[in-house]
């Protein structure tokens, strides 16, 4: 039997052939993580699964009504709930930056630092680290950060540039793989090279095992500038 809960979506990024939807419930003051996944392989949730009706999408900032079976928590993606796909999902309202900034999360670091791709800076952990993670998701606020659009390498110049976010939080750098597919589309849009954000809300999240390694991913992007002017917080 389902139960439904209402989540603020705080992730809708991609992942495979769908997408990977994160939010947070707040119930009687305490909040907790909650990520509705499917069965499949991956755990990816189709556009079926998630979007409202008339092929809605979901987006950032939206409080939705998720209805969901029981936890499947998948080693340290504790948050994982498996979903219900009969029931369609619903939108109950939106929250503005003031609610936003009530939901920061203040980690010491983003899970383990020291381990970098060619292209990242602490963005990925090993994968016989995995026993020393218990969590799979953080919202962080920053003052500020640099969105780099660039190709892959040389020799990729007809793919789609790869988009990463560089920042610094509690002392250390990361630069880490954008995929929320909203921001994505803007930067390429804006052309290669660097891009700034102002003050920030991130979702960053660790994902799944891939050829060795968890890698950490800017799976949401808010920007003050962009939600509302007024606020002062």
């Amino acid at each position: 039997m389902a139960v439904t809960k209402e989540l603020v979506c705080l992730a809708n990024s991609r992942k495979y052939m769908g997408r990977c939807v994160a939010g947070m419930e707040i119930l009687d003051g305490s909040r907790r993580w909650i990520r509705p996944v499917s069965n499949r392989t991956r755990h990816e949730v189709s556009a079926a699964e998630r979007q409202y009706r008339g092929a809605v999408e979901p987006q950032v900032l939206d409080v939705i009504s998720v209805p969901l079976v029981a936890p499947r928590p998948i080693g340290f993606q504790r948050e994982n709930w498996l979903l219900d796909p009969r029931l369609r999902w619903q939108k109950v309202r939106r929250i503005d930056w003031d609610e936003l900034c009530t939901l920061e999360e203040h980690p010491r670091s983003l899970w383990i630092n020291g381990y970098h791709t060619s292209a990242g800076f602490n963005d990925r952990v090993p994968v016989e680290q995995g026993d020393r993670v218990v969590d799979s998701l953080k919202l962080i606020r920053v003052h500020s950060a640099t969105i780099e659009v660039r190709h892959a390498h040389p020799n990729a110049m007809n793919q789609r540039p790869t988009v990463r976010a560089r920042f610094r939080y509690a002392g250390s750098t990361y630069r880490l793989k954008v995929t929320d597919p909203v921001h994505e589309e803007k930067f390429r849009a804006n052309g290669l090279g660097n891009h700034q954000l102002s003050e920030s809300f991130l979702t960053v999240s660790l994902g799944e095992e891939f050829e060795g390694d968890f890698y950490k991913l800017v799976a949401a992007i808010v920007e003050r500038t962009d939600v509302n002017l007024g606020s002062r917080r």
